[in-house]
């Protein structure tokens, strides 16, 4: 059973030594970032709780807690299952629920609604946000939340993590990409001209943010995936200015709107991005805050991006369970066969028992044609049975024996991805005018051809030859009784 709330789920890592409380006085300023950054370097993390804040003694905010999610372990728990799951068996129970979405519950109140604030006495710098990089544009709100938009024409929700800095008391500027779930609701709110309502829910059940951080395919929404993680149905009250639904336990929901002119759009960024790299700063749609509701004590919740070689930060280690799942859920739904395993980041490798020629290009085919590309996905490598897609060695090995570059090697011009991909220059990823990143894909077929091996006979009717690095049974046997022999 998932957790419900984030204070019970606090409790659960508390009893479980998962979480760190720190009363001694941080720094918004740079401090909060530069303590997660090491601790996220030493990649054994506790969960964190801010609980003394510089400036926020008398804010009706006070608290923020980070690295919730930073852990096998922890992900584990919001699943409800043993710490010691591994993650391919988290992928597999995600998969799962995916199949089994649970719908959300509304209800006429929640502890969301203990607190409002409207109009002149929305103030968002009440909140702990910090300066989480030393080149941002400044302290960003955005970045473990869950930000909900409705389509106008279905009234379906959407709940994404997009980021979003603060710009004033009541303003909030966004990185808005049309080729995402919400671009796609603003376009029509465009067509209509009028402006988009939006909410932002930040805290609750801890599936809120991994959720929202993962491109659910095939769902009605991403409160029935909650469900399905929380196994029971999420409470929802309507925003306390438009007709939006929110989850009941979150901490704190910012209420607004973002307007389709483009006069209206202000400065955000630069940000330091997942991909260890700063984002540029432009003019961007923006969410004019007109109402504030919060729990008692509320505890914000954020997050610091940003990956390097010795640093995986919450974002990337929930996304290797969530994008693995995403993917082979939307390979299932192709009914695409022989799928035995998937890790979806940062390229997603396909571990297949091949069925017919052309399989692998089936495979990134599929993935290309779902919402899975706007962010990721780039590289897609499908390798063949025998291949331990989570070892660097076997992958390469695989590469070196199966793939020929003429061929095997494939460039798909798709021209639509990530923004946030450095390999483009600065106008590939101006979201504003493409709608994306103008991005291209790639396959790597690791597979054997099967026209240029066709099943020999002598090999024993297989495709490759035999391995020279298997001894022959007996005289293993043999080797294996006089080892001591040897002087080993």
């Amino acid at each position: 059973m998932g957790s419900k709330d984030l204070r019970s789920f606090i409790g659960r890592l508390e009893a479980e030594g998962e979480l760190k409380r720190i009363s001694a006085e941080v720094d918004w300023d740079g401090e909060i970032g530069a303590i997660l950054r090491k601790l996220t370097t030493e990649r054994k993390s506790p969960a964190v709780l801010f609980e003394n804040i510089r400036g926020h003694s008398n804010t009706w905010c006070r608290k923020l807690l980070s690295h919730e999610l930073l852990s096998r372990q922890r992900i584990a728990l919001m699943f409800g299952v043993p710490k010691d799951t591994p993650y391919p068996e988290l992928s597999r129970l995600l998969r799962k629920r995916f199949k089994e979405p649970v719908p959300p519950k509304e209800v006429s109140t929640g502890p969301i609604k203990e607190n409002s604030v409207k109009g002149a006495d929305v103030d968002l710098f009440q909140i702990p946000v910090p300066k989480w990089h030393p080149l941002d544009g400044g302290r960003y709100i955005n970045t473990w939340s869950g930000v909900i938009t409705r389509d106008p024409d279905t009234g379906e929700h959407n709940v994404g993590n997009y980021r979003g800095m603060m710009i004033d008391r009541n303003k909030i500027s966004v990185l808005l990409i049309a080729a995402q779930d919400w671009g796609g609701h603003f376009a029509r709110y465009r067509q209509m001209g009028k402006p988009m309502p939006v909410a932002v829910a930040y805290g609750g059940d801890p599936s809120l943010g991994f959720v929202a951080s993962c491109p659910v395919c095939n769902a009605p929404s991403e409160y029935d995936i909650m469900g399905a993680i929380m196994q029971e149905p999420v409470s929802l009250v309507k925003c306390e200015t438009s007709d939006l639904l929110v989850p009941a336990t979150a901490e704190i929901v910012v209420e607004g709107t973002i307007s389709p002119d483009p006069s209206s759009y202000e400065m955000e960024g630069p940000f330091g991005e997942w991909s260890g790299y700063y984002g540029e700063a432009k003019k961007r749609p923006v969410i004019k805050v007109d109402c504030i509701t919060f729990r008692n004590d509320p505890i914000f919740r954020g997050a610091l991006e940003g990956v390097k070689s010795n640093m995986v930060n919450e974002t990337a280690l929930t996304s290797h369970v969530a994008l693995s799942a995403v993917v082979w859920h939307v390979l299932e739904s192709q009914h695409i066969p022989g799928v035995l395993d998937v890790v979806a980041a940062p390229w997603a490798i396909i571990k297949i028992h091949k069925s017919y020629q052309g399989h692998a290009r089936h495979i990134a085919a599929a993935i290309w044609g779902s919402k899975v590309p706007v962010n990721t996905a780039k590289t897609v490598m499908v390798v063949e049975e025998d291949v331990d897609i989570r070892n660097f060695h076997s992958l390469q090995v695989a590469m070196q024996n199966n793939v020929d570059p003429s061929k095997d090697i494939v460039v798909f011009p798709m021209r639509m991805g990530s923004c946030l991909d450095m390999s483009l220059d600065c106008e590939g990823r101006n979201e504003v005018a493409w709608g994306a990143g103008l991005q291209d894909h790639l396959l790597i077929d690791a597979t054997i051809d099967w026209e240029t091996h066709p099943i020999r006979e002598e090999w024993g009717n297989r495709r490759m030859p035999p391995t020279c690095t298997e001894p022959d049974p007996n005289m293993a046997k043999r080797v294996e009784a006089r080892w001591k022999e040897y002087g080993f």
